[in-house]
């Protein structure tokens, strides 16, 4: 289950013209691998709250069944209480991080529609869409979620771990790049680019992405109590979601349910 497609409509910049010069082919062209490395990090983000959902989730199980032990509230009281604490917390870093893969799309979508009137720099202007700011909370995030799914799921734990390497290490390439004027890129230079970027290192993360995305569904898709709530949502009560078309059917309903209309 792939984190997202690729549409060919939200590159304006990806035509590049016989007559044009060789700054603006530049521009064009590693404008066109900041959209990606954008793109992605949408769908890396919305995966993380895929995440936080899971462990909420499991937070609650958790809870529910200390509750029902008169034993378990008897020893454990305390740990309840942190269970609760941080079953609150992880709802409010999911409500936070929705917030801001709003605000990131939104001021993606409006870029693309200012770079549909001009093409001028837009390299930077894309490459701003991931700041510093950014990178540092999503690196919080995964770093709590790592800690907290190692007791729930090492594959889920390892992959958060080599997503968010890929994240950074694409983050620190795509810094050092010179994209402003005053800065001479050789076309032998530009070609390595273009090369390390389209070739190497943006696949190379969405692969990494791509196989997030599958595990955190196949790991809710055999959560008894999360495939319950499905099935008193929708009244499906016989389907196999584990595989085929169940398993697609129920993906989106869990997209709807944790992530809504919040669309790239």
């Amino acid at each position: 289950m792939s984190s997202g497609t690729i549409d060919d409509a939200l590159f304006p910049l990806h035509r590049i013209d016989q007559d044009m010069v060789f700054e603006d082919k530049k521009n064009i062209l590693l404008s066109n691998q900041i959209i990606l490395f954008v793109l992605n990090t949408s769908h890396y983000m919305t995966d993380l709250i895929y995440a936080l959902y899971f462990l909420s989730f499991c937070e609650r199980e958790d809870i529910n069944d200390g509750t029902n032990s008169a034993s378990a509230r008897n020893s454990h009281g305390g740990s309840e209480e942190h269970k609760r604490d941080v079953a609150e917390q992880l709802a409010e870093i999911r409500k936070q991080l929705y917030a801001l893969v709003y605000q990131v799309r939104t001021n993606f979508r409006q870029l693309l529609d200012d770079c549909r009137k001009t093409r001028v720099d837009s390299a930077p202007k894309f490459r701003r869409l991931v700041d510093w700011n950014l990178v540092c909370v999503l690196g919080v995030i995964n770093d709590l979620l790592i800690s907290e799914m190692r007791h729930i799921s090492t594959p889920l734990s390892v992959q958060l771990h080599n997503c968010m390497l890929g994240f950074a290490n694409l983050y620190q390439f795509l810094k050092k790049i010179p994209l402003q004027h005053q800065y001479q890129i050789t076309k032998p230079q530009l070609d390595v680019l273009l090369q390390a970027l389209g070739v190497e290192l943006i696949p190379s993360w969405k692969l990494q992405l791509d196989l997030l995305n599958y595990r955190l569904f196949s790991t809710l898709a055999c959560n008894d109590s999360i495939v319950s709530e499905y099935r008193k949502s929708t009244g499906d009560s016989d389907t196999n979601v584990k595989n085929g078309e169940g398993f697609k059917v129920l993906v989106n309903w869990l997209k709807d349910e944790i992530i809504g209309d919040v669309t790239l």
